[in-house]
């Protein structure tokens, strides 16, 4: 186990296995799924009629588990109350999620404190690839509420011994540049927007290198021009996070090879089928990102089509992890009435507004 590896020996402890093996790992994960769909099938009324008629040993295989129908973000809107496994006095956190152009009723995802803890743990685990003790991290995502992305960033960051540092609170890019050389900032935390803003700035090259250290981006899509103009700039290596709040926030992050996002696999299964069809799709294809939690008793996913288009990486990653990796976000998929669309994201897209740094 090698100082950048840190999240293979949390994957291990967090599914009970003595070492990380992908053969392992793969046998224990089905034996996680299949636990998963009996708890849903006992617990919950929204799956006990979805999944009515499987077999107590289902599934058998992945390939069984591929059959099981998918989970749609109409699902969550319409059937999030029916989706618990658990009393809602059970409940810790309840994410209220509105959609762009959507009239119909928001998404709604209920979390548990033991859902909260082990996206905290692991956010902890993972800000070691970025972070020493006694560094200073700036934190300028939005999710400032108790258990909030930020928040529990914030949280994970104390927890590895570094202190957080929240911007503050309608803060211009001047003024935020102004803090990181003040606070002897070594790793920030933002929207790849954000860091964009920062770098329109004339303040932003004076920093120089030295300063920032490292710096992770998560939220929206990372374009490779913004990652080349920090490093050009500043001089800071760059980690991409991929996370959506369904996932309890966290799901992926790079490690230093920076060759894919390396899955969080004790807690989330993930597949890639075809955006149109929902079959699945094999290694090293692009299609539309489904996720399965593995531990989460309170509101299970089975199957969950975020909408977003990547592709599972073919190999092992340089660094040697046998974790599986998922390349990077390609685009957002949109379904219309003449089919699915895959809408790419915008060349230079971080740049096109100034964003908000004060978001709760």
């Amino acid at each position: 186990m090698t100082p950048q590896r840190p999240l293979d020996a949390w994957v291990a402890g967090r599914a009970g296995l003595a070492e990380l093996d992908s053969a392992v790992l793969s046998a224990w994960q089905l034996s996680a799924l299949r636990h998963s769909v009996l708890w849903a099938r006992l617990k919950s009324p929204f799956y006990r009629k979805r999944l009515a008629g499987l077999p107590q040993d289902c599934p058998a295989s992945f390939a069984d588990f591929a059959q099981l129908p998918l989970l749609t973000s109409q699902d969550l809107r319409l059937q999030a109350e029916r989706m618990l496994c658990v009393s809602q006095n059970d409940v810790a956190r309840v994410v209220t999620l509105s959609t762009s152009g959507t009239t119909g009723a928001p998404k709604r995802i209920f979390l548990t404190e033991e859902d909260l803890d082990a996206t905290l743990d692991f956010f902890r685990v993972g800000m070691t690839l970025l972070a020493r003790p006694g560094d200073t991290v700036f934190i300028l995502l939005p999710g400032r509420s108790p258990d909030g992305a930020a928040d529990l960033l914030g949280r994970a960051v104390r927890m590895m011994g570094a202190r957080p540092v929240f911007a503050p609170a309608k803060a211009a890019p001047d003024e935020l540049l102004c803090s990181i050389e003040r606070e002897e900032i070594a790793c920030v935390a933002a929207l790849p927007s954000q860091i964009a803003a920062l770098l329109e700035e004339p303040a932003a090259m004076p920093l120089g290198r030295g300063v920032l250290r490292s710096i992770l981006l998560s939220g929206e899509p990372v374009p490779e021009a913004l990652r080349s103009r920090i490093q050009d700039t500043w001089g800071a290596e760059v980690f991409a996070h991929y996370g959506l709040t369904e996932t309890g926030f966290g799901a992926a992050v790079e490690c230093p090879a920076h060759a894919g996002y390396h899955l969080r696999e004790a807690d989330l299964y993930v597949e890639i089928v075809d955006p149109e069809t929902g079959s699945l799709l094999p290694v090293g294809e692009p299609g539309e990102i489904v996720v399965s939690t593995l531990q989460r008793g309170g509101m299970p996913l089975l199957r969950y089509r975020t909408g977003d288009f990547a592709r599972l990486l073919p190999g092992p990653c340089a660094c040697g992890s046998p974790l599986r990796r998922l390349g990077l976000v390609e685009g957002r998929i949109e379904r219309t009435a003449f089919g699915v669309r895959i809408e790419q994201p915008v060349k230079g897209a971080a740049q096109r507004e100034r964003p908000a740094f004060n978001a709760q």
